[in-house]
């Protein structure tokens, strides 16, 4: 009887569990679902109530996107997919470089003790703290003095000075794991520190160099605020060009949704590759 009633109160627990993650899984998965839906809706489609799950698929949110078909000569589809070209260039760019110099600096703070260490960890540190608007104006002006205003250069020195001190901070995690002895025993064997660093050390933790890699990414490809106000016509990301979509009807949800969906991809295929990279 006892044996019953255990047996009993572990499968409803199994169950209460499933159903628990079948909730978690929609409350994430849902808002992409749908928001792929959404992209292959015509405007009509779009705004009916109750909203349609079967429809006729409509791809002009796409041809905007990319500038194709239909929507090539619109006025909605004007320089779109130039801010999807900046938003990559400025992304994998930024993010390459924030990664190499916060990795040179990790593994100094992590193997190194010298004057300032703890002020520059964390001067590095409140890189991050510090609210975009704060800084804006300055960036600005600085920029429109040396340049450097509305070009992509620009953005990815403000993505590299955004991202440097979160990339020190995560590979000095990631050096301290590794034992000092691997440098210290390639020293004995005659072979250089560099020799140690890249040949040795670097394999250890190239989960983690991916890990960070994927961080900066992220804060690169959807930053906003600096790239709203550094740039006019240019260097536009994608982001800014989707906040500010609209035609001869009005803000284009189709488009959006559409645009919406091409920024996810990015993302997928670069954590895909760092995963793949561990």
């Amino acid at each position: 009887m006892t044996h019953s009633k255990t047996s009993t109160m572990d499968l409803a627990g199994r169950w209460l569990v499933l159903g628990l993650l079948a909730i978690y899984t929609v409350y994430n998965v849902g808002p992409i679902f749908w928001l792929l839906l959404s992209s292959f809706k015509s405007r009509m489609d779009f705004f009916t109530m109750p909203p349609k799950l079967f429809f006729t698929p409509d791809f002009s949110g796409y041809q905007a996107v990319f500038g194709i078909g239909a929507a090539k000569d619109s006025a909605s589809a004007v320089g779109v997919l130039d801010s999807l070209i900046n938003s990559i260039i400025v992304s994998v760019a930024g993010t390459s470089l924030a990664v190499f110099f916060g990795t040179l600096a990790g593994y100094v703070c992590s193997r190194f003790n010298f004057i300032g260490k703890g002020d520059f960890m964390f001067f590095v540190l409140s890189t991050r703290m510090l609210p975009p608007v704060a800084v804006l104006v300055f960036y600005h002006l600085m920029f429109a003095r040396l340049g450097l205003a509305d070009t992509r250069t620009g953005l990815v020195l403000v993505s590299i000075f955004a991202n440097v001190g979160l990339a020190t901070w995560i590979m000095k995690g990631f050096f301290d794991g590794v034992p000092k002895e691997v440098e210290q025993i390639a020293i004995v064997n005659g072979y250089t520190r560099m020799y140690a660093f890249l040949k040795l050390v670097l394999p250890m933790v190239k989960g983690g160099i991916a890990a960070t890699a994927g961080f900066c990414f992220i804060f690169a490809w959807n930053e906003f605020a600096f790239a709203s106000i550094l740039t006019t016509t240019q260097a536009k990301t994608l982001p800014v060009k989707i906040s500010a979509a609209s035609g001869a009807t009005g803000i284009e949800w189709t488009q959006i949704c559409a645009a919406g969906v091409v920024l996810i991809i990015p993302v997928l295929i670069f954590f895909i590759s760092s995963a793949n990279i561990c």
